[in-house]
């Protein structure tokens, strides 16, 4: 089955970025979510087992962009959880709410291929242009 890519990789030396692509601001938060962990492990060996409610805010895009992806790595950080499923629900210029699902990192399951510190703010931005989303969010590794 050949999907479209949904994100494309742009590389610095203790950075990572990424350009992110959606048909709507919505389509373009979960496809930044899959990206997210698509790139820190195989998400073809991460099972559904827990859905969790996400909500988050942002002063305005770019700052909701980067809150999101913050929230995102923060639940695999904090409570250990690798997602592969994520639907944006309602999707505002300042306001996301969603359902991500996936489970708890298993290390006999998961390996994780890279890990990522932090979202750089600064350097990470979301924007319209014609019918097209995009995003490129920029990782501290």
């Amino acid at each position: 089955m050949d999907s479209p890519k949904r994100y494309r990789i742009l590389t610095r030396s203790s950075e990572l970025a990424i350009k992110v692509f959606g048909k709507s601001q919505a389509e373009l938060f979960a496809n930044s979510a899959f990206a997210l962990f698509d790139l820190m492990t195989d998400v073809e060996k991460v099972e559904v087992r827990d859905q969790l409610p996400l909500v988050v805010e942002g002063v305005d895009r770019d700052d909701l962009m980067v809150n999101w992806m913050r929230e995102l790595l923060y639940l695999y950080q904090g409570s250990g959880y690798v997602l592969k499923e994520f639907k944006v629900l309602e999707a505002k210029e300042t306001y996301v709410r969603g359902e991500v699902s996936g489970e708890k990192y298993d290390p006999d399951r998961h390996e994780m291929q890279r890990e990522f510190r932090s979202v750089v703010h600064d350097k990470s931005r979301m924007e319209k242009t014609g019918d097209q989303w995009t995003a490129q969010v920029t990782f501290e590794l």
